[in-house]
């Protein structure tokens, strides 16, 4: 019985240690309208990088650790933007706004 409580107590730990955020990303041109592109989320400390392709201006990355990123786009149309530091929070949604030129 011993072991098994444990366990429980490692595996609660765990799965603890490891909460991750799912991010929406919003892309807007300066007017509010919707902007297709792809963004990717790298973080200010080096590490896995994540990325998503927007449809109707819009993506979602799931699995996202929480910490601060520079949060880069790639439009379909026109000149990039300069990188912007973003902060994601270590467990549940976060929308990212990343606006055109």
């Amino acid at each position: 019985m011993r072991h098994v409580l444990l366990v429980l107590c490692l595996l609660s730990v765990s799965l603890v240690a490891v909460a991750q955020s799912r991010v929406v990303v919003e892309v807007r041109t300066p007017a509010g309208e919707v902007a297709d592109g792809r963004v990717t989320l790298e973080p200010e400390g080096g590490g896995k990088s994540f990325s998503c392709t927007t449809r109707r201006g819009q993506c979602t990355l799931e699995g996202v650790p929480g910490g601060r990123y520079i949060a880069k786009l790639e439009p379909n149309q026109g000149e990039a933007p300069a990188p912007r530091r973003v902060m994601i929070p270590p467990s549940g949604e976060v929308t990212v706004h990343v606006p055109t030129r």
